[in-house]
C-alpha cells in the first residue's frame, strides 16, 4: 500500500486531528454505553511500521484481544481495537462482576460486551471521518481475534502492506471513576482513501 510512507507534516497534522477527534467522540459513545461518566486525557497519536508497532504494543508475544472492524463505503480500510486484559477487565466489570485470570477466560458473554464496545466506539471514529469529509463513512461488524500482538498485526500486513507501510495509532486513556485504562486503537485506510481523506480536507497530497 504505501499510503503512509510519504507524508509531509501537515498531512500527519492531519492524521493526529482524526485521531484526537475520533477518540473524543470514542469516549463520548463509551460513557453511554457503559451508563457512567467516562473521561479521558489527550490522546498519544502516532504513525509507526510495523515493526515499531508490534514492540509498542508490548511485543509480538504478548497476548492481545484485536477486534477488527472494517471501514467500508466512500473511504475503505479497517480499525482495529488492541484491547489488553486490564483494559477488558474494566469493561465487562461494567456490566457484571468477574476476574480476568488471562484472556483466555474470555467467554461467550464477555466477548459479546466487548464487541459492543469496539462497535460503538467504531462508529463513533466513523461518524467523525464522515463529519469531516462530508464522505459516506460506514463499518462491518467487528471480528475479534485472541491471539498475540504479532498474529494480530499480520491481518492487516497481509491486506495492505508493501515495506515501510505505517500505522495510525491512538492511545486512548480513559478515566472511569478513579481508575485509568488504556486501549489502543489502530487505523489503516488504503492509499486512494486516505488522498481522499486528505483533498477533502484541503490538504495538498
Amino acid at each position: 500500500m504505501g499510503a503512509y510512507d510519504n507524508l509531509n507534516e501537515m498531512q500527519l497534522d492531519v492524521m493526529r486531528e482524526v485521531g484526537n477527534i475520533g477518540a473524543g467522540n470514542a469516549c463520548t459513545a463509551l460513557s453511554v454505553l457503559l451508563g457512567t461518566v467516562v473521561d479521558m486525557s489527550v490522546p498519544s497519536v502516532k504513525l509507526l511500521g510495523f515493526d515499531d508497532t508490534s514492540e509498542y504494543l508490548g511485543g509480538n508475544d504478548r497476548p492481545i484481544i484485536g477486534i477488527k472492524v472494517d471501514v467500508t463505503d466512500d473511504l475503505t480500510g479497517m480499525m482495529f481495537h488492541m484491547v489488553n486484559k486490564d483494559f477488558a477487565e474494566r469493561i465487562i466489570n461494567t456490566f457484571y462482576a468477574k476476574q480476568l485470570e488471562d484472556l483466555s477466560n474470555v467467554d461467550e458473554m464477555d466477548s459479546s460486551v466487548l464487541s459492543e464496545m469496539a462497535n460503538i466506539t467504531s462508529g463513533a471514529y466513523a461518524n467523525s471521518l464522515a463529519t469531516l469529509t462530508s464522505l459516506v463513512v460506514n463499518i462491518g461488524p467487528p471480528q475479534q481475534h485472541l491471539s498475540t500482538v504479532g498474529e494480530v498485526l499480520k491481518i492487516p500486513h497481509a491486506a495492505y502492506s508493501q515495506p515501510g507501510d505505517k500505522i495510525l495509532i491512538i492511545d486512548e486513556k480513559f478515566i472511569i471513576g478513579d481508575e485509568q485504562i488504556t486501549s489502543h486503537m489502530l487505523l489503516i485506510l488504503e492509499s486512494e482513501s486516505l488522498m481522499k481523506l486528505f483533498d477533502r480536507l484541503g490538504v495538498q497530497a
